[in-house]
């Protein structure tokens, strides 16, 4: 099929129609302010083997005196796309709200073609379903679209650059803790004010860029209690901690203390999410935003799930989580991030190790984020599973 396609201000939600479509062409009609969204879904669909032809566009509602005859600007533009009817089908995607050429070249179509050889397409307003309107009757089906990480974070202008989850002695660490990290989350309520003491001590154990151990014997500053105490003794068990009974606990190694100050929630996520066969799952994802010259700036997101055409940010705090400033800072940059990663449905979840506060869970769902913190820490696997399914978090 080829596909005719007006680039709209979100390329991501660009990108759905052709790939479900499985369009073997791809026209652009690219007015002035469009030429950017243009460019980036041409580079995805082209790493796609998707063809790709951009078409010199009037600007959007741009019929003054050079759009005196609307229809012949639509054939003599597009007229390309046209004769390659005889290869199959010619379609139009209708963006999230069709513009007056979009129209038009709906009617252009409606008028040149016979009903078998052109299709008009568009997203259903909740991003699952694909719409045909024409030839009626309207049908929907489902979207069904599995994009790659790169692919999707492409459209949303970023840049995927690592993935600590994709090295395998990362997985292998991983797996090889998995019931420590179960254990923790399971008694993550248990454990209280103890999981900011283990947090202080692993700090202060490294460096201050947080990459050498420098200052492995460390001390509590009271008797652990029985979770603490259980969860030191399986920290010994695997080599990460050597705990004398008492108050004393020495560090194997860096990797250990960022294990204990809060890798083992990034941890969690990974598992969790993998387990239930979600299609990507990241965890220590870092991307850069593609905003032009200089320097590109760049984040790291705890753990990000792509599931078909839907995204998943997360992120992951093991200390305390107040009501000031810090809390505000969390609750902002997984706001910002998701909404730049999340523009077809999807969602942001904050993974809190302590109880979090009503006031800000309050804040956060008005936000679209939905919070698993303390002993609903391990509901987070309920509500991940109802998500890959379809439903919303919040």
């Amino acid at each position: 099929m080829e596909l005719i396609c007006f680039p709209s201000a979100d390329p991501l939600q660009d990108l759905l129609l052709p790939l479900h479509l499985q369009a073997t062409a791809v026209y652009l009609p690219t007015p002035p302010g469009r030429r950017t969204q243009a460019e980036r879904l041409a580079r995805v669909l082209r790493d796609r083997a998707v063809a790709v032809h951009a078409i010199d566009w009037p600007a959007i509602g741009g019929f003054d005196g050079n759009c005196d005859e609307p229809a012949a600007e639509v054939l003599r533009r597009l007229g390309p796309a046209f004769e390659a009817i005889d290869h199959g089908v010619i379609g139009l995607a209708l963006g999230a709200s069709a513009g007056p050429w979009e129209l038009i070249v709906q009617q252009v179509l409606r008028d040149l073609l016979g009903r078998d050889e052109f299709r008009v397409f568009a997203l259903s307003s909740d991003g699952m379903g694909v719409l045909q309107l024409e030839p009626g009757p309207v049908v929907c089906q489902p979207l069904e679209v599995a994009l790659r990480p790169a692919d999707y974070l492409a459209a949303c202008n970023a840049t995927l650059r690592d993935s600590a989850s994709e090295r395998p002695p990362r997985i292998e660490a991983m797996q090889h803790r998995r019931g420590l990290t179960l254990q923790m989350a399971r008694d993550c309520a248990a454990l209280g004010p103890a999981l900011g003491t283990l947090n202080h001590l692993a700090h202060r154990a490294l460096d201050e860029r947080g990459e050498r151990l420098t200052h492995p014997k460390q001390h509590l500053p009271f008797d652990a209690a029985a979770p603490l105490r259980r969860a030191l003794n399986a920290l010994g068990e695997l080599g990460l901690v050597d705990f004398d009974g008492q108050r004393e606990l020495i560090f194997c190694s860096a990797d250990a203390c960022r294990y204990v100050g809060g890798g083992w929630m990034e941890e969690y996520a990974w598992l969790t999410a993998s387990e239930l066969g979600a299609d990507h799952v990241h965890a220590g994802l870092e991307l850069t935003w593609n905003t032009g010259p200089g320097i590109a700036p760049r984040n790291e997101l705890d753990l990000f799930v792509l599931q078909g055409h839907r995204a998943l940010t997360v992120e992951c705090k093991a200390g305390f989580m107040g009501e000031g400033e810090e809390t505000a800072r969390v609750l902002y940059k997984l706001d910002s991030i998701a909404d730049r990663l999340s523009a077809l449905p999807g969602n942001a979840v904050l993974l809190s190790a302590r109880e979090v506060p009503e006031l800000i869970k309050k804040r956060a769902r008005a936000q679209g984020t939905a919070v698993f913190d303390g002993p609903g820490l391990v509901d987070f696997q309920a509500g991940l599973r109802a998500w890959l399914e379809g439903q919303s978090l919040v």
